[in-house]
């Protein structure tokens, strides 16, 4: 499966208050809100700027996926540690040649235990192995269960299960999959749960499309949640037409929808895939941004010169444009409400990442590198954003990155905890205040030598990270 995520610029955008005049057409009644503290059922509850998630995620769980909430809105439920020190590592694979393996991802449950996903890269000759790691909350590896091939999107679903999605077996012209009258038809992602206790398959649900020449979607590159359990993929670029799509499909695997239909225009939408309170899905092809209703029918499209886009907590669609360092704030309607330029003064972006906290504040991070052997000089800019588009503050960041040959995006990492800390990771791992920007405590990882990734919420007061060897380790407060 092409793991485009890897390649792509990983950045989430947030929306705006709706003191802004912004309109809240995305947002079903009762969802979202500044500060809601509401404990939805991706968890959350008990923190002044946590805000509830619609998607059928794990109750509870400091990290149910990537991004928190199928929003991106990149804020944490619960809260991090005030003064974390490292309290144990571990290498459940280790990594010789970083550049074979994918940055790992990792989720974690409401009893803290983790569960690290490690992938063969496309550079990898072998294209093995795939492994998912159980990790106890003491750091001792639980279990391990290997993959037939490489997997993306880990998710802990409101069911219990974790789920992951991958590429069906390849047949002599593309992913074939049995049909139910027992012939085959075009498969074209495999979606598999496993038991969080053991690692065992419990689920595996073959994705079958209709076959006509010329527009077969051969493959999906992201996945996630809806609010009723159902699966939300991300198609990659289909053989032919040059285009990707959106599908929602249901938890017996049947696809109730594609977008486009086939033979009609699309995008070629870029990960991560964007999901509103209402099952609304947001996409942008890097210039445009496109608005998918509940039900598969396109609601608008708009070129606004965007990389990427989210869907805000207060319902508002907002487009990150890396070109002009600007954020745009687009209403239900498509109808652009805002245009906030971002004063950087980094230079060129090479990376760029967004977060927005409960009360509407916005965090931007923006990196520009200068790489020489075996080591990358990095100037990371964060900048906090009020909800009427007034910048608070500017934090500046001088940091030395170890060799990394991932994508640039993935060689930072940035969110925000229910108490107010922003938690950046860029080469180590800093706390930020939110009110004023100053540095709370700065945790070094427990490998000098190999790259970081970004680091993640825990259960307890804790974060979790890895590294490009291999490791993983939890910190916490002493």
């Amino acid at each position: 499966m092409e793991r485009r995520a890897w390649l792509a610029v990983l950045a989430v955008t947030v929306g705006l208050s709706a003191s802004c005049g912004s309109r809240t057409g995305l947002l079903l009644p009762g969802q979202g809100g500044s500060g809601s503290g509401s404990g939805g059922s991706g968890g959350g509850g008990g923190t002044p700027l946590s805000v509830r998630c619609s998607a059928a995620l794990l109750a509870g769980a400091p990290t149910p996926m990537q991004g928190y909430c199928p929003t991106r809105a990149n804020q944490a439920p619960g809260n991090a540690p005030q003064a974390p020190r490292i309290a144990w590592a571990v290498t459940p694979f280790p990594i010789d040649v970083p550049e074979s393996f994918l940055p790992a991802e990792i989720v974690v449950d409401p009893a803290g235990r983790a569960y690290a996903l490690i992938d063969a890269s496309p550079m990898n000759p072998t294209g093995m192995p795939n492994q998912v790691f159980g990790i106890d909350p003491d750091g001792t590896v639980g279990w391990a269960t290997s993959l037939s091939g490489p997997a993306a999107d880990l998710t802990l679903g409101s069911d219990g299960k974790l789920w992951l999605v991958g590429s069906a077996p390849a047949g002599a012209n593309g992913p074939i999959c049995p049909s139910p009258d027992g012939g085959s038809e075009v498969c074209v992602a495999s979606l598999t749960a496993l038991s969080t206790a053991t690692g065992a398959s419990l689920d595996l649900l073959n994705v079958i499309v209709q076959q006509e020449p010329y527009a077969i979607n051969s493959d999906y590159g992201a996945m996630t949640l809806a609010s009723d359990g159902s699966f939300l993929l991300e198609t990659v670029t289909a053989p032919y037409t040059g285009q990707g799509g959106v599908a929602r499909v249901s938890t017996t695997g049947t696809v109730e929808w594609q977008w486009p239909a086939f033979g009609g225009p699309g995008l070629d939408v870029v990960p991560p895939l964007v999901v509103g309170p209402n099952d609304d899905v947001v996409g942008t092809d890097g210039i445009n941004v496109v608005l998918i209703g509940a039900s598969g029918n396109q609601i608008w499209q708009v070129d606004v010169d965007a990389q990427v886009a989210a869907v805000g907590p207060q319902g508002n669609v907002v487009a990150l444009s890396t070109d002009t360092t600007s954020l745009l704030t687009l209403d239900g309607n498509g109808n652009t409400l805002q245009t906030i330029p971002l004063a950087a003064t980094i230079g060129m972006t090479d990376a760029a990442l967004l977060a927005v906290a409960g009360d509407g504040t916005m965090v931007v991070l923006l990196a520009n590198e200068a790489s020489s052997p075996g080591i990358t000089k990095a100037e990371v800019q964060v900048l906090a954003v009020d909800a009427s588009g007034t910048t608070r503050w500017t934090t500046t960041l001088d940091v030395s990155l170890p060799y990394d040959p991932a994508a640039l995006a993935t060689h930072y990492g940035l969110f925000i905890d229910g108490a107010g800390t922003v938690v950046v990771t860029a080469g180590a791992v800093f706390g930020l205040d939110l009110a004023t920007g100053s540095t709370l405590w700065t945790l070094q990882p427990p490998n000098p030598k190999a790259c970081l990734r970004p680091a993640v919420l825990g259960a307890g007061g804790a974060i979790l990270a890895s590294q490009c060897d291999g490791t993983v380790f939890l910190a916490r407060d002493p």
